[in-house]
């Protein structure tokens, strides 16, 4: 499923440096009130929303891992963060694991209005943050969940329903 909301008259997109720029490539997407139900009903609508904005700037076959933290609700929003770890499509190969040995690494927040009005918008903000070793990624986890001072543990994400809906991402 693609994401028309976050492709329709009025979404605002702002670009920094060029996703696979090392590191620091960002991009922040808002979109209108609109609803991904297949992917809210197994994720919840905020991390959805996420993931759906993370399809539309990278192959979903790159993205070989999500962490979520819990999400927290406040003066109407709901606030989330994830870590998406993302295989370098032309990097050298780890020979124990036959993937990439290093992965880039995001850190993806979203902010979904849960109340009035603009019920149902949905900001997220995904920002390169690292090239790092695959066996270095609970760390970067770990740094990620100390600066945005989130009191739970991330949980590794299921992307098997995910990856197989359809609208897999821009052409590598």
């Amino acid at each position: 499923m693609a994401a028309p909301e976050l492709n329709a008259p009025g979404a605002v997109r702002a670009h920094a440096p060029a996703d696979g720029e090392s590191p620091g490539g960002r991009f922040v997407v808002s979109g209108p009130a609109s609803s991904v139900p297949d992917l809210a009903s197994r994720y919840g609508e905020g991390l959805a929303r996420l993931l759906v904005a993370v399809a539309e700037r990278m192959p979903k076959a790159e993205v070989d891992a999500v962490w979520a933290f819990p999400g927290v609700k406040r003066e109407g929003r709901e606030h989330g963060v994830a870590v998406v770890a993302r295989q370098e499509s032309a990097g050298p190969e780890d020979r124990r694991t036959g993937g990439p040995k290093r992965l880039r690494v995001y850190r993806a927040r979203y902010a979904l209005t849960v109340k009035g009005q603009d019920r149902g918008r949905v900001e997220v903000e995904v920002e390169e943050i690292a090239l790092a070793p695959r066996d270095t990624l609970p760390s970067v986890i770990e740094g990620v969940r100390r600066r945005a001072d989130e009191a739970g543990e991330a949980e590794l994400i299921d992307l098997a329903p995910w990856k197989a809906e359809a609208g897999g991402g821009p052409q590598s």
